[in-house]
């Protein structure tokens, strides 16, 4: 049954009732809005949300009897021959053996380190990716540590000290090619110069590629280099 606002006595809000009180004083509890004025805060940053060309594929599409929900999930009714045409597409476009596509950049860092790391996996992460990447570690089986932000070295000594202490799987490598809120670039060079000093079918390499497009990593790195064999661009 749905709780009524009775249920939760006052003192147990007090804590919450508290905490918003802080954020209020200090210029920081924020409220639904509607949209107005101009965009300059949104992820849409290509405006592609209110494009006239995606409207038109979108009306073009409902009528052609594609379904307006989901469904369920794609293993059981959620997949369309759209969603797989697109994944085709995306994946020439890549050079890659096959693409996945998620509702959110959050829900594929997310579903990525709680499936692919195992139990005796270490999942190395740079301390600014997405706050999603993190979540991800957490969550999953492997287990977690930080290095420093872009310092190739800081995450080579987390791979050793993880190995002394008796590490045995595989470790991971998770750092964005570009990171926004600072828009500095990931070390990939001194990465790549890392993971040649261990065995490289040992190391995975995920690299998050939201604010740029994951050709970039791509064309940098040829087919038949290793960093490519092993890695992951979300």
């Amino acid at each position: 049954m749905p709780m009524s606002s009775c249920d939760i006595s006052s003192d147990k809000l007090e804590t919450y009732t508290q905490g918003l009180q802080g954020l209020a004083t200090e210029g920081r509890l924020r409220r639904l809005v509607p949209r107005s004025g101009l965009d300059f805060s949104s992820n849409d940053y290509l405006g592609l949300a209110q494009a006239p060309r995606i409207k038109r594929a979108v009306a073009a599409a409902m009528e052609a009897g594609t379904p307006v929900g989901a469904g369920g999930s794609r293993l059981l009714r959620g997949n369309c021959e759209e969603h797989e045409r697109l994944e085709a597409e995306a994946a020439r476009f890549f050079g890659a053996e096959g693409a996945l596509f998620f509702g959110s950049g959050y829900v594929a860092n997310f579903a990525v380190l709680t499936t692919l790391p195992q139990r005796d996996d270490l999942v190395v992460l740079d301390r600014l990716v997405h706050a999603s990447t993190h979540e991800g570690a957490r969550a999953g089986r492997a287990e977690m540590c930080q290095f420093n932000h872009n310092d190739p070295q800081s995450a080579h000594d987390a791979i050793l000290a993880w190995r002394r202490d008796g590490g045995v799987g595989r470790p991971w490598i998770a750092v964005e090619s570009l990171y926004s809120m600072d828009g500095d670039l990931a070390p990939l060079d001194d990465l790549v110069a890392l993971g040649k000093q261990e065995d490289w079918a040992s190391i995975y390499w995920i690299t998050a590629e939201s604010n740029v497009t994951a050709q970039s990593l791509y064309d940098r790195y040829n087919k038949r280099d290793e960093f490519y064999r092993y890695s992951i661009a979300l």
